[in-house]
């Protein structure tokens, strides 16, 4: 049966079941003279004889006082019908959307070690859970409650009390089938990631020029296997799996700037395996088998995008907002939450602009790099809610002619700024409460002006997009 069938009254109709196995007439002799109808408020009985046996209480009442309690008896029944359909409309949700069981199952075991399991350890899930089965599980487990409703549509107090005792019992045993699933899984450990050096860019451990030979075009991201990477009219998708050989071939998706508009970031979600560009008027999703599809066009100027789980960050150009949506692939995105400058930093006066957005690996924090009335760039960090948690210092000697800076994290401590108006890049790494900041200036033409993490196997690696020459260089994390 499918659990998306939801039950209805006919109210509409006076004459249809909610009126039947309602009271009950007795010829039995007389037990009782008077209604046994007693006020709640004054604590009187009714003075009028009785009539009938109501089998919601199982009193004598007068004809007036059964249609109240005939009255009572539907809206419990009502209310129960309505508690079907919501429990109906949560199985739909589980059944729609996979990704709330995993996450279902990852706040139980948060719950059950009281500690934060981290992005990564949530990736491996999808490996040691069959989403499928649970499903069918749930399923399962909601059949007794349908089948009580569906064996009639008289109103008893006998199929009230069995449908509540059907709900205890799902209640109970989707706790036990979540317990249990929780308990079968293992998470693998992760060591910690070595700090980064500036002194590590001075050995790539491979690098490869790119088809064209310069590009002011420099959005990335990048997968576990696959680098996209914009490129005036195409944007290139490179396939790194295994890929040793002194070149990269591309493959080329044609982009036409004006039907689609220019290209302004491009980000991986993990946990989506989805690469989703921004443009200055729409928003677009990637898959691994080159297909484009239009999620969003936007009405004002969009400028940076980051994605934490299923959930786009959008960062708007002057008009200083922030905006959360919701993806799904079964529907379009949805907006959830917006947030204004003087929201996200309510004590700071001279704060004007947000210029790039961005999630750490483990996806637990967000970054978005600021500046000040002074023309003063910095970077401050926010949980999912937009809630203030830490700052940088200032950038020293960063850029004030144009916002050319853009930034990246290399793991959850460590960030890289990359400067392309100065030829500077920063290293800033962040502890609990404090944060140093490292810089080196390029002497030649051969600086950074986008970079992007790319983790396969644990192993993980600092992808740079240079520029003169048009080069794409690999490091060690």
């Amino acid at each position: 049966m499918n659990p998306s069938k939801r039950f209805k009254n006919e109210n509409s109709n006076k004459d249809s079941d909610d009126d039947i196995i309602i009271i009950e007439s007795t010829k039995a002799s007389v037990i009782h003279e008077y209604c046994q109808h007693i006020d709640n408020i004054t604590g009187e009985s009714c003075k009028e004889y009785y009539a009938i046996v109501c089998i919601h209480c199982n009193l004598y009442l007068c004809y007036i006082h059964v249609e109240i309690h005939r009255v009572l008896l539907i809206n419990e029944r009502d209310k129960l019908v309505n508690e079907l359909n919501e429990r109906i409309e949560e199985i739909n949700q589980l059944i729609e959307n996979p990704d709330r069981i995993q996450q279902l199952l990852i706040e139980q075991m948060e719950n059950r070690k009281k500690t934060k399991v981290s992005f990564i350890h949530q990736l491996s899930l999808e490996k040691l859970i069959n989403i499928s089965k649970i499903i069918n599980d749930l399923k399962q487990l909601f059949e007794p409650i349908r089948i009580v409703l569906q064996k009639t549509r008289c109103v008893s107090s006998i199929q009230i009390k069995k449908i509540q005792e059907s709900f205890l019992k799902f209640d109970e045993n989707k706790k036990i089938l979540i317990n249990n699933i929780v308990d079968s899984i293992t998470i693998k450990q992760h060591h910690s990631v070595n700090l980064f050096q500036l002194s590590n860019l001075d050995r790539p451990c491979r690098q490869y020029e790119l088809p064209v030979h310069h590009s002011v075009h420099n959005e990335m991201a990048a997968s576990e296997d696959v680098l996209v990477i914009n490129d005036r009219e195409h944007v290139l998708l490179f396939n790194l799996t295994n890929c040793f050989d002194d070149t990269l071939i591309p493959e080329l998706i044609e982009w036409k700037n004006c039907v689609d508009g220019k290209i302004i970031d491009i980000q991986y979600s993990l946990y989506l395996k989805l690469f989703f560009i921004l443009t200055d008027e729409k928003l677009f999703s990637l898959n691994r088998l080159s297909s484009l599809v239009c999620l969003y066009r936007f009405a004002s100027l969009p400028w940076s995008c980051t994605i934490v789980l299923n959930s786009i960050y959008i960062l708007y150009k002057y008009s200083t907002i922030i905006e959360q949506w919701t993806f799904q692939q079964t529907s379009a995105i949805q907006l959830v939450k917006q947030w204004k400058l003087n929201e996200i930093l309510t004590e700071s006066e001279h704060d004007r602009h947000l210029k790039c957005i961005r999630s750490n690996p483990s996806q637990s924090q967000l970054a978005i790099l600021i500046e000040d009335d002074e023309c003063r760039w910095r970077i401050a960090l926010f949980d999912h809610d937009m809630n203030y948690l830490q700052q940088t210092n200032m950038l020293p000697n960063a850029s004030t002619i144009d916002w050319s800076l853009i930034f990246s994290f290399i793991s959850d401590q460590q960030l890289i700024v990359m400067d392309t108006t100065t030829e500077t890049i920063y290293l800033i790494t962040i502890n609990e409460s404090t944060s140093t900041i490292n810089y080196q200036q390029y002497s030649n033409s051969d600086y950074p002006a986008n970079a992007c993490r790319i983790t396969n196997n644990d192993c993980s690696q600092l992808i740079l997009k240079m520029v003169k020459p048009n080069m794409l260089k690999f490091f060690q994390i």
